[in-house]
């Protein structure tokens, strides 16, 4: 409902300038982030070293120009905002981004026919500029009312705060660990690959990515919790599985992804964790999460 829990501003001496606002999450607290510092004002911007002329930007965007791309991403943080500004809201991916395609690390690593369904397993091996790039399509034929696109980091955040301000998750289980939130590698489930598919269950301390949405047991140190307890709001993943790329930068090189994957513990990695990695690479513990706004 208020338009600066997601964005403040900074005075430049070239005008006003206006980034996502970030949260902290501890155990106990979920509070904004607060340092000025340059680092902090990570989108929209561009990363120095791989943003660059025919390098990426002409095969990967509309442009082949990196004063364009930044342009472009500021307009569509402009639309983003005002968006939300008038309907106090913004849809984010019921479950992390999959395709048609099936991904290896031998493939392209783009999608072809990118979509938000469950039981996809289709979600990793995604480069952040296929991600940046193709996320465009999910709004198919209804683009003169929504735009579609990569989750904002400052709206990731956003997101989880609103978790814990709906009492669907605490703080702790959003800033220390997030063991029923996901799929970890310190936890055993039982999961299934499409609607009418065979359960499987994960063994003990395997590294296993698997479909999105599909978890229906999860057994942490004897407890069990169900497939409604594992969704949060009826968001699937938001933790676990696969990290999801964000449009925000770290060290003006580097791509923020956020959320924790399939190899790491959940207390290592719960749901407010932020990593960061070169925005060319895509290996199998990386994905992406969807958002859309009304036009």
């Amino acid at each position: 409902p208020n338009i600066e829990d997601i964005v403040r501003t900074k005075t430049r001496n070239d005008g006003i300038m206006q980034f996502g606002q970030n949260y902290k999450f501890t155990n106990t607290s979920i509070t904004k982030e607060t340092n000025t510092g340059s680092d902090f004002y990570n989108e929209p911007r561009i990363v120095s070293w791989y943003d660059k002329t025919k390098c990426y930007l002409q095969r990967f965007s509309k442009t082949n120009k990196r004063e364009n791309f930044l342009n472009n991403m500021q307009e569509e943080y402009t639309r983003m905002l005002k968006s939300i500004n008038k309907y106090k809201g913004f849809y984010i991916g019921r479950y992390e981004t999959g395709d048609d395609y099936i991904h290896t690390s031998e493939s392209e690593r783009c999608f072809i026919n990118p979509k938000i369904v469950r039981y996809n397993s289709n979600i990793n091996y995604i480069r952040w500029y296929h991600s940046y790039r193709d996320l465009e399509k999910l709004s198919g034929k209804t683009e003169e009312y929504v735009e579609t696109g990569m989750i904002y980091d400052s709206l990731f955040d956003y997101t989880l705060k609103w978790l814990n301000e709906t009492d669907t998750r605490s703080y702790e289980e959003i800033g220390k660990d997030s063991v029923i939130l996901g799929n970890y590698y310190n936890n055993n489930l039982k999961y299934k690959t499409s609607a009418n598919g065979t359960v499987n269950s994960k063994l003990e301390k395997t590294f296993r990515m698997i479909p999105t949405g599909s978890i229906i047991e999860l057994t942490y140190k004897g407890k069990i919790y169900s497939d409604s307890q594992v969704a949060s709001n009826n968001i699937f993943d938001i933790a676990g599985n696969v990290l999801e790329s964000t449009k925000a930068i770290q060290y003006s090189y580097l791509r923020r992804t956020r959320g924790g994957a399939y190899d790491q513990n959940s207390y290592d990695a719960p749901a407010r964790y932020l990593y960061y990695g070169y925005p060319e690479l895509g290996g199998p513990g990386f994905g992406v999460r969807s958002m859309l706004v009304i036009r």
